[in-house]
């Protein structure tokens, strides 16, 4: 789980973390003193011990925050490699390697001052608001906008001014801000002190132009737009494109591990990447490493490249013998500069590679990435095109493994048949585009409105289901009841044709004591049927094989 220790406590065992480095630098610097007296004796056999002291040594004392250091253990990277390559262990060849140890010990021996730890001010839980500031000119547009985020369950401050705005950005951010490009004569783009705030308070920016064109497109760019819009402005899209923002925020798979033989190198890992919201796993023994990747299941492996009993590159060849974890993303994290090196181990079927050192807000912008990517590739594999929703033998397994849940637990559930109203006259009189934005547009407010716990899958068409955990037949009328209010509320169409739509829903409960997952969603389909044939725009539930409003 995340961590939930306060910021005086992440500094503080990341403070011991680097003393203790302090502490092995010593020992490490012994063992560099040692070698290079064998050196002085012609022994080349030490070669190998010494790339591998220094080179993990350059990977980790930037990282602690001894960037001086780290340079010079490169240093003896570098004529270390030369050596081992050179046939003769000629003076001129060993005298640079062993001119850059002494260095090295030097430093260390002179007890240079430990730099004061900080954590950086982007380590911070995942921004959880769902506050929408719209700073547009008084219009039907900006009262059409209000009401429909309304109905998506955001909370709406308007702003007729940009000095309004900025006024309030003084005391407080929103999670995102929603602004024209021009209001009384004046561009967003010249509101340095605004744009400034949006930045720092790590609010996100959408924009809002009157006319299309490229430079406002790239002014957008510039400062970091999640979206440019222009008009007139397609509603629906917004709203879609707007709830992607904020699911993205709360997306569980967030789950990283780490194995790197610098076993204070990866709790420092450890301990950045939890105070910024992952789910760490530090896994000790390459060899357990396929037992823990399957108990643990993390979205993301950060894997060093040189071990000494194994490499980067062989411990990757072995995950992608396994079925269950050939989609894991697999990161280098490895302080090798040399490209061919680098194309070497990506042949073993890990994905790209992470430079040690690496700050620690990188290193969490990094990991984020690689996390954002690895969900849209999984995006396009298992969930629906248009609406974003599992496809549906997902969800059908999802009923499933919810049933099994119950048989064992006698925790009960309930799940929900949900279909649009009249939708093949939305596809006759509007086109099947607008169709599919009205899907699209269902599909998001059921994302939006409904549980971390709960699933939503498209079962076909314009049929979707809903999967409930521990929720009574009851509580679920209530919250699709909600749902279906909010999404009368929503307008369709551009210009002067304007529409909205509703949709029926039928639910049982787990308690009716079904048979079997397949004869429990038949007999939500058969409730969906009747809410249907009692004239639509409603939910119906069955308790105990009773239907009722």
């Amino acid at each position: 789980m995340p961590t939930n220790k306060s910021l005086v406590e992440i500094q503080q065992a990341m403070t011991a973390l680097q003393a203790n480095f302090w502490t092995t630098l010593g020992l490490k610097s012994a063992q560099f003193t040692e070698a290079a007296q064998q050196l002085a004796q012609g022994d080349k056999t030490v070669l190998p011990a010494i790339i591998r002291l220094a080179h993990q040594l350059a990977g980790s004392c930037g990282t602690f925050q001894f960037q001086h250091l780290g340079h010079l253990a490169r240093q003896i990277e570098v004529h270390a490699i030369s050596a081992h390559r050179a046939q003769l262990a000629e003076p001129h060849i060993l005298e640079p390697l062993v001119e850059a140890i002494e260095r090295f010990v030097a430093e260390v021996s002179q007890g240079a001052a430990e730099p004061a730890f900080q954590i950086e001010n982007q380590l911070s839980q995942p921004l959880k608001r769902q506050d929408i500031w719209l700073v547009l000119a008084s219009s039907a547009l900006r009262d059409e906008l209000n009401a429909q985020l309304h109905a998506f369950g955001y909370q709406i401050t308007t702003f007729d001014t940009f000095p309004e705005c900025v006024s309030a950005l003084r005391k407080q951010a929103p999670a995102l801000l929603f602004s024209a490009v021009t209001l009384a004569n004046q561009s967003l783009f010249s509101q340095y002190e605004l744009l400034q705030s949006v930045n720092e308070k790590q609010s996100w920016l959408m924009i809002f132009s009157e006319e299309d064109s490229f430079e406002i497109r790239i002014e957008g760019v510039r400062h970091k737009a999640q979206g440019c819009f222009v008009s007139p402005l397609d509603i629906p899209s917004m709203l879609q494109r707007i709830s992607k923002l904020f699911d993205e925020n709360t997306f569980s798979d967030k789950k990283v591990s780490i194995l790197d033989d610098d076993l204070l190198l990866a709790e420092h890992y450890s301990w950045v990447l939890k105070s910024a919201g992952f789910e760490v796993q530090v896994i000790r023994d390459p060899a357990q490493i396929i037992a823990e990747l399957v108990a643990f299941k993390p979205d993301v492996l950060l894997l060093d490249m040189h071990m000494p009993a194994f490499s980067g590159a062989e411990i990757s060849g072995v995950i992608r013998q396994y079925d269950s974890l050939n989609s894991l993303h697999i990161t280098f994290l490895s302080a090798e500069h040399d490209i061919q090196q680098q194309l070497q181990a990506l042949s073993f079927g890990a994905d790209d590679f992470i430079t040690k050192p690496i700050s620690d807000d990188n290193l969490v912008t990094s990991v984020k990435l690689r996390l954002a990517r690895n969900r849209e590739i999984k995006s396009l594999i298992e969930r629906d095109s248009l609406t974003g929703l599992v496809k549906h033998a997902a969800i059908k397994e999802a009923v499933m493994i919810e049933f099994d849940r119950m048989s064992r637990s006698g925790e009960h559930f309930c799940i929900a048949m949900v279909d649009l109203d009249h939708f093949k006259q939305v596809n006759d009189n509007h086109g099947h585009a607008m169709g599919d934005t009205v899907i699209s547009t269902i599909a998001a407010l059921l994302s939006k409105r409904l549980r971390r716990s709960d699933r939503a899958g498209r079962y076909g068409g314009e049929e979707f289901l809903v999967v409930l955990p521990k929720c009574s037949a009851e509580d679920a009328k209530l919250l699709l009841d909600n749902i279906l209010v909010s999404f009368r509320e929503i307008h369709f169409g551009s210009g002067l044709q304007h529409f909205s739509c509703t949709f029926s829903a039928g639910i049982v409960s787990s308690i009716g004591k079904y048979a079997n997952a397949e004869i429990m969603m038949n007999a939500a389909d058969e409730v969906l049927y009747q809410a249907k044939h009692q004239g639509r725009n409603q939910v119906r539930i069955m308790t105990e094989n009773v239907v009722v409003d």
